[in-house]
């Protein structure tokens, strides 16, 4: 029984630091047609949702667009409200300041010129300031249009320097239920 006790005693302790960070996407604006449809021709924004239960010093997402069929994709530009020098990525909660990332929130631009496959990834650094655990909200979009119809797939995915899909410390990758693939209809 001691020996029980002290192995449950241990799973409840080592359990907060494997704490869940699960990463979701869902589509808004005017060119979401329902869940899993863009409207060709409309901006429609790819929320990414996250639901925190850890506490973290720093994170790196990266996430992939990527199409058989479909071969451009515009970034409309929004120079009031974005965190990106066009204005299409946008960040939300805390993401968008230094009020949850005090060392900085950085947005890295692998390859976002709208010629697919486009890659963009997402850093966030703290140094007095930690991640904390909340419920599920929206911290990033990213605004697209589509002039072609077609298949449209999100996938996670790695960017220089980073190389990993982290939260962190303790070192802790998110739970993803991607890829996710929309259809882009007329």
């Amino acid at each position: 029984m001691k020996k029980l006790s002290i192995l449950l005693l241990a799973l409840c302790l080592s359990s907060s630091a494997f704490a869940g960070t699960a990463v979701t996407l869902k589509l808004s604006g005017d060119g979401a047609i329902n869940d899993s449809t863009i409207a060709v021709g409309k901006k429609v924004s790819v929320d990414v949702y996250v639901k925190n239960e850890g506490t973290f010093k720093g994170m790196s997402l990266g996430f992939k667009l990527e199409s058989d069929n479909i071969k451009k994709v515009l970034h409309p530009s929004d120079s009031a409200n974005g965190v990106n020098k066009n204005g299409d990525v946008k960040a939300y909660n805390g993401w968008q300041d230094k009020s949850v990332w005090d060392l900085g929130f950085f947005i890295a631009p692998t390859d976002w010129d709208g010629v697919l496959p486009d890659l963009l990834g997402f850093g966030g650094v703290g140094m007095f300031k930690e991640y904390k655990p909340h419920e599920n909200k929206k911290m990033l979009s990213f605004d697209l249009i589509f002039e072609e119809a077609g298949t449209i797939t999100i996938d996670s995915a790695f960017f220089k320097p980073s190389g990993r899909w982290m939260f962190a410390e303790p070192k802790t990758p998110p739970i993803w239920d991607g890829p996710y693939t929309f259809t882009v209809k007329k």
